[in-house]
């Protein structure tokens, strides 16, 4: 008889091979470039909400100053002017400045300063801000930091904040001259920073040419300032209208044969072809956009 053979078993050695650990290491690092790749869009989304909560506080209020300092009255306009919409608060007051606007007409012509009795019942400057928290000076005498305050001729003056959100605000009557008992549209815009604070400055006007299905603009002035969400305030084609807000519903970059250009989509935007008469292809409206809007709610109302 053959003698039986007898296979000699393998023997597995414990714990793992240095490829198993280099797969492991390649996964972790895939796993880790992914999150942190996600890191800075969750940090932009967590400030943008924190803006959008930020600036629904900011509204409510503002809706409540405007109403409650008598600012939705008829003789809030001046009687002199030809402006069909009032401007008030810290950047949107600034719409009667503007100057010339293209298409040859003159912003004072559109738009209207508040009259004595309105601009006395706007208070002051710090009526249009959301005020984040007090500022202190560096201690004195103690190792308490102290209030700060704004000097002025007669000693100490208000005390300082850090400069937060503001508003400002459109009125804009059915008809000319405001009455009492006439309807208006109203619309309190909620900007990021108040002007001068870093993000926010005062109108600027461009045009927009209507192109097919959509409406361009020169890429190079409009590329801060016409994002998808944003709001344009639209010059009417007829002087008896008052000016309108829309919004921006898409906004994207177009090489063309003579160069980049900006397209842009409106909501509403056959209100917006009737307003500024730009049903026709290569018809040209005059717009007004704003840095740093975070929202913008509109209501109609009674004039007291």
């Amino acid at each position: 008889m053959n003698a039986a053979r007898t296979t000699p078993r393998r023997r597995h050695s414990a714990g793992i091979t240095l490829l198993e650990v280099m797969i492991s290491c390649g996964l972790l690092m895939v796993g880790l470039s992914t999150i942190a790749a996600l890191l800075p869009a969750a940090g932009s989304r967590l400030s943008q909400a924190t803006a959008e909560d930020r600036a629904a506080v900011l509204l409510a209020n503002a809706a409540a100053e405007i109403f409650n300092r008598g600012l939705i009255a008829a003789d809030a306009f001046a009687t002199s002017g030809t402006g069909r919409m009032l401007a008030i608060g810290k950047v949107l007051g600034t719409l009667p400045g503007l100057g010339d606007l293209p298409g040859g007409r003159q912003a004072a012509d559109i738009f209207r300063e508040p009259s004595a009795e309105g601009s006395r019942r706007c208070g002051s400057t710090r009526t249009f801000l959301l005020e984040d928290a007090l500022e202190y000076d560096p201690p004195r005498a103690s190792d308490t930091p102290v209030n700060a305050f704004f000097r002025d001729q007669a000693g100490f003056g208000p005390r300082k904040f850090h400069q937060g959100m503001c508003w400002g605000a459109t009125l804009a009557p059915d008809s000319l001259p405001a009455v009492a008992g006439g309807r208006a549209l109203v619309a309190i815009a909620v900007f990021k920073r108040e002007e001068g604070g870093g993000g926010v400055g005062s109108g600027v006007p461009f045009a927009l040419k209507r192109a097919g299905s959509y409406y361009e603009a020169d890429v190079v002035a409009t590329d801060s300032l016409v994002r998808g969400c944003s709001w344009l305030l639209a010059i009417p084609a007829d002087a008896a209208r008052a000016p309108r807000w829309f919004r921006v519903m898409s906004s994207w970059n177009w090489r063309t044969a003579a160069g980049q250009t900006r397209r842009v989509i409106l909501r509403n935007q056959e209100d917006f072809e009737t307003l500024t008469n730009t049903a026709a292809t290569g018809a040209t409206a005059t717009v007004i956009a704003f840095e740093g809007i975070v929202r913008l709610d509109e209501q109609v109302v009674t004039l007291n």
